[in-house]
């Protein structure tokens, strides 16, 4: 029988014994099987049963214990596994597993001091991880602010594991977090002097350059991260941005398609596509990527904005509105309600474009340009309560605005 199965059948004869409340035994490793799959499966209810009745079996077993412990610390009862920690804690002073809940408790309880204090006790037990340990630290300081802290943290976790990308964009992060971008370049670059292999690597440094326009030099960078993985997707989606950003817009469509070929297409992508074929002055290709981005992610607002503005500039205005009005029933967003009252106001239906407008306010900041055509529409509808009650809260909000007051003083 393969693992595969003698697994399926192991969970299969416990939830027969749950069911039937018959007694059958499992041996320690059986437990912590069972008891883990459940855990990572989600299934507290049945976790919790396991752990009584391995504990019934194996009695004070430390294992199953800590696991007890963990899901404790799972559904928020962390005084709890606080309390069981310290008792495991004088049972077994150097078991690894204690330590290491510890911290994540003390983490969820925003107690980082204590979280690191745990953290370093960790490392300097039998099986502790060094690079996993001092990731873990390193986030603890970015939670209190202390980027230099951190990044010390992270720095130690790449000397453990330079293949760690969490621990790059960490180090990364602590530089960005310090206003240091020009010595985030310089450490990325001593790192892939040692580390050349290193695609993540590649693409921060990437990532850095574009932040300060070096094009050039970014491209160099992710073309190194492509010759080291040529599916990483990330590497291509960044190709593609600087190619947009030197307008060659071909060129950005190009890497921009390679993506659909490497992953399963998103309205992301899409949305870039047809943004690049806009630039082209394509109407009918960014139709229709807004299109396939809106069909891929109906929640998609910035597809459906940008599919009515443009026609709205190519003075298709029943299509515009055909498109808005759908995209009302499914998004609700400030921008797309503005639109909307646009195109009413277009078609003179006084009525829609005041509750499209109303509904722009509700949805957003007050905006300006909003404000003063809903009160124009107010004031053409002859709702004159409304116009300057609109008015009033405008000029508290807007109290320097030269518009707000000339339509105070003219009504």
């Amino acid at each position: 029988m393969s693992n595969a199965n003698n697994y399926e059948e192991l969970i299969r004869r416990f939830e027969t014994m749950m069911q039937t409340n018959e007694i059958y035994f499992f041996d320690l490793e059986d437990f912590l099987t069972i008891i883990e799959h459940y855990i990572n499966s989600g299934d507290y209810d049945l976790a919790r049963k396991a752990i009584k009745a391995g504990l019934y079996q194996h009695h004070n077993n430390i294992d199953i214990l800590l696991y007890r412990a963990e899901l404790y610390s799972l559904n928020d009862q962390l005084e709890n596994a606080e309390e069981l920690l310290a008792y495991l804690s004088d049972l077994d002073p150097e078991r690894l597993e204690i330590p290491m809940l510890e911290a994540e408790i003390y983490s969820r309880k925003h107690l980082h001091e204590k979280a690191i204090n745990s953290l370093r006790y960790a490392l300097n037990l039998s099986g502790a991880d060094p690079a996993e340990i001092y990731e873990m630290m390193t986030v603890e300081y970015l939670y209190m602010d202390k980027y230099n802290e951190a990044l010390e943290m992270a720095i130690q976790a790449l000397k453990y594991d330079p293949e760690s990308s969490m621990s790059l964009f960490n180090a990364v992060s602590c530089y960005d977090l310090s206003d240091r971008s020009d010595d985030a370049i310089f450490f990325l670059e001593n790192f892939l002097n040692n580390n050349p292999f290193s695609e993540v690597g590649w693409s921060l440094l990437a990532k850095k350059y574009i932040d300060k326009g070096q094009y050039n030099k970014a491209l160099e960078a992710i073309d190194f991260a492509i010759a080291i993985d040529d599916k990483f997707l990330a590497a291509y989606y960044d190709k593609a941005y600087i190619f947009s950003k030197l307008r060659r817009y071909e060129e950005a469509l190009i890497f921009y398609k390679i993506t659909l070929d490497i992953a399963d297409p998103t309205a992301f992508t899409y949305y870039h596509i047809a943004r690049i074929y806009q630039r082209m002055n394509d109407a009918n290709h960014a139709t229709e990527y807004f299109l396939k981005a809106i069909n891929e992610d109906p929640g998609h607002f910035k597809s459906w904005i940008k599919l009515v503005e443009l026609k709205m500039n190519t003075n298709d205005w029943h299509a515009a509105l055909d498109i808005a009005e759908r995209a009302s029933e499914i998004v609700n967003h400030q921008e797309l309600f503005e639109l909307l009252g646009d195109i009413y106001i277009h078609f003179k239906n006084w009525d829609k474009a005041i509750a499209a407008l109303e509904m722009s306010l509700k949805l957003g900041e007050a905006n300006l340009p909003d404000i003063i055509k809903l009160s124009g529409l107010y004031k053409r509808t002859q709702q004159i309560e409304k116009f300057r009650n609109l008015l009033l809260k405008a000029k508290q909000q807007f109290p320097n605005s030269k518009e707000i007051q000339s339509l105070m003083s003219g009504s």
